[in-house]
């Protein structure tokens, strides 16, 4: 396992989450593979996010006010990248996974007896298990001017 602390998103980003490991803070999915980092998902998308001379705090209240959000809203690290991430939580939570919108093609939600588990499927053909709702994935494309 090769282990980064500088992991800059980019457009071939898919994924960032959380990974609880002595080392490992994160685990980000792009279209290359895995890579793994010492900081927190978090961590990565704030420094994302002023690499693009942006900052974090700043998209998601621009976001919220712009679009009128009354759940948390997609992070926008740069649009003219189409870098959109939707979290499956609070940007806040220490669980909270980043989903890169332009790299979704469909969200599924799989139904058993005792549960569902929404599936996402990627334009590159993998999927990933996931707790994004389909209307998280619907005001991506309000902010990308798809809808």
């Amino acid at each position: 396992m090769e282990v980064t602390e500088n992991y800059v998103i980019s457009p071939d980003t898919m994924v960032v989450r959380p990974v609880m490991h002595q080392v490992v803070q994160a685990e980000i999915i792009d279209v290359t593979g895995k890579h793994y980092s010492t900081k927190t998902p978090k961590e990565i998308m704030t420094e994302s996010c002023s690499r693009y001379l942006n900052s974090f705090e700043g998209s998601l209240q621009a976001v919220r006010q712009q679009f009128n959000f009354t759940k948390e809203p997609p992070l926008v690290i740069d649009k003219a990248k189409e870098l959109i991430a939707i979290s499956s939580k609070p940007p806040t939570s220490p669980d909270c996974t980043w989903y890169f919108y332009h790299h979704i093609n469909l969200l599924k939600t799989l139904s058993s007896s005792n549960r569902t588990s929404p599936i996402i499927y990627f334009h590159n053909e993998t999927d990933f298990f996931s707790h994004l709702e389909q209307q998280a994935i619907k005001s991506c494309g309000r902010i990308d001017g798809n809808t």
